[in-house]
């Protein structure tokens, strides 16, 4: 007579059991003595390592169903130790039995013993829900030593980037390791607002920030890793929030302030830019009309040639080297000549020198308006707590306070980061100032939206047959606003050597950026954006130099083995 088919299947929850082995040993040495006291043959064995009962999404499980799906195979038996082994939910371990079932297996239990009778159904349910309850139990016995950990400022989850787990007087908790200088720096980075959370992520994944595992990080891990406030030393879990006994890698204020930097890039329309690098004003340049340009190439009789056109029925096919010749054309019309340029170096460093002498009264001014506002921030959810304002109330408050506190903070981090060598950072960006064009041209193409964003920070507006800009940078500004004709009349020495708004603000009639009249000049502001916008232009320089070496340099590795 032909023995009945069975399958074994074991299972472990945890590593540890794993790696000592006996757990899974015995296990199988019982199912295999059961087997053989029944008279099952054993056609096969799944072992699980690891792997939680909690759910039946289970790799092994999934093979075994599988496996006893197949009639042919002619399983009639799937032996455990015990029935927590399969799962520990009532509900799964219920589905589990009805699909077995349908497939003519039945489950059998080393250590404890249910027939297939009603009162053998009854005990096995039983059984089944003792499993469940052991489960229930543990789990709210875990979370309950999770909660009073946090109440303790203890973190006793995997440590995330820039910390390591440790323990503490026996108890488990987290401290600060070498990475964490880095994701400091990475946070006040993100606070200036100049680079975007693509750039960061790359130039980070290039410096070596990667899991503990020594992982590179994924994109979405380095953005939550960002909006984690664990780095401010808040623990926040089952609905509490808790500050931690261990060392924050930064203060509550920058992390508050990374925060508004993240959510007021997230209000702004997004656009899916689909880059190609032989059209850098793809999508840059848009018609009147709002309709972007976008660019392709075109089989001819004997080559290919490039065409810009506007999406849409708008215009007709533009020539590649045409269009970009007249946008070239468009930037150098806003370039400096040789003795405007000299000009402007005296005129920003002096204006600059002036700038300093307020800028101590200046921060403490905004700092003054900035507490204020954060005052303003929690009356406002106190009243709404108090049910004194509507939540759409409070959410359109905190939308304006939350920007004036954006922008104050931005004005802030530039009063304090003063570039130490301006003359220095003035002959860096010089050709740019002088010939944008021809920089643009010669520069690779990611360097090419760069300068072209920097130049014109809301875009183009092409009609067919002139270019229109809404903004210019601030460094530009300067030129059409002080080192025009009218104003090269004047010596510009005497001209700012005690400007209006420096009087007004040492007399106490008026702040630091109550302007004069409506000249830029006399808005500390607007220097600030100067001082800004020459310091990014030199990091885009810098960085556009670099990467056309790199090019070359690439370029050339491709023939360094080819023989003439």
């Amino acid at each position: 007579m032909a023995k009945k088919k069975a399958v074994i299947y074991c299972r472990v929850s945890t590593k540890e059991q794993v790696e000592e082995g006996n757990s899974l040993l015995t296990q199988e040495r019982l199912c295999t003595e059961y087997a053989t006291k029944h008279e099952y043959e054993i056609i096969g064995k799944y072992i699980e390592e690891g792997e939680s009962a909690k759910t039946a999404d289970r790799t092994e499980l999934k093979k075994l169903l599988t496996f006893c799906a197949n009639k042919r195979n002619g399983v009639e038996a799937v032996i455990a130790y015990k029935l927590d082994r399969l799962s520990r939910n009532t509900d799964d371990y219920s589905q589990l039995r009805l699909l077995l079932k349908r497939y003519g297996v039945e489950i059998k239990s080393t250590s404890e013993h249910f027939e297939n009778t009603p009162a053998g159904r009854f005990m096995e349910n039983i059984i089944a829900n003792v499993a469940q309850f052991d489960n229930d139990v543990r789990t709210e016995r875990c979370v309950g030593g999770m909660r009073e950990a946090i109440r303790e400022g203890r973190y006793v989850w995997r440590a995330p980037v820039g910390y390591s787990n440790v323990r503490v007087e026996g108890k488990a908790t987290i401290a600060r390791n070498e990475t964490a200088v880095m994701i400091k720096q990475l946070f006040e980075t993100v606070a200036t607002n100049r680079h975007s959370v693509k750039e960061l992520y790359s130039a980070y994944s290039q410096m070596g920030l990667k899991t503990i595992n020594g992982k590179n990080l994924t994109k979405s891990h380095f953005y939550l890793t960002l909006k984690n406030e664990l780095y401010s030393g808040w623990i926040v879990k089952f609905g509490e929030r808790h500050k931690g006994n261990f060392e924050p890698i930064i203060d509550d204020e920058l992390f508050a302030r990374v925060q508004r930097v993240l959510k007021r890039r997230s209000h702004k329309g997004f656009v899916y830019r689909i880059e190609n690098p032989d059209f850098p004003l793809r999508r840059f340049v848009a018609h009147p009309d709002g309709n972007k340009l976008t660019g392709s190439w075109c089989q001819g009789n004997t080559k290919k040639y490039a065409y810009y056109r506007f999406l849409g029925a708008i215009g007709h096919d533009m020539r590649k080297e045409s269009l970009e010749e007249a946008f070239t054309a468009f930037m150098d019309s806003f370039r400096f000549k040789d003795d405007l340029f000299f000009k402007l170096k005296t005129f920003v460093k002096e204006e600059f020198e002036t700038y300093t002498k307020i800028s101590q009264g200046y921060t403490s001014t905004q700092e003054d308006k900035l507490s204020k506002l954060k005052v303003k921030q929690d009356s406002l959810i106190q009243k709404n707590l108090d049910g004194i304002i509507s939540d759409t109330l409070l959410l359109a408050q905190l939308e304006k306070v939350e920007a004036d506190i954006f922008a104050l903070e931005n004005t802030l981090i530039g009063t304090t980061q003063n570039p130490q060598n301006l003359d220095g950072i003035l002959d860096i960006v010089r050709d740019f100032l002088q010939s944008p064009g021809n920089v643009w041209s010669k520069f690779p193409f990611r360097s090419k939206q760069k300068l072209q964003e920097f130049q014109f920070p809301q875009g183009v507006t092409f009609d067919g047959n002139e270019f229109r800009t809404p903004i210019i940078s601030s460094i530009f500004n300067v030129k059409e606003t002080f080192l025009t004709d009218l104003y090269l009349k004047v010596d510009l020495r005497k001209k700012i050597t005690n400007p209006p708004y420096l009087a007004n603000f040492q007399s106490g009639n008026a702040s630091p950026t109550d302007s004069v009249n409506s000249s830029p000049g006399n808005d500390i502001e607007f220097w600030q954006n100067v001082r800004n916008d020459i310091v990014t232009l030199a990091e885009i320089i810098k960085n556009g130099e670099k990467e056309d070496k790199e090019e070359e340099l690439s370029f050339l590795a491709k023939f360094k083995d080819v023989k003439c």
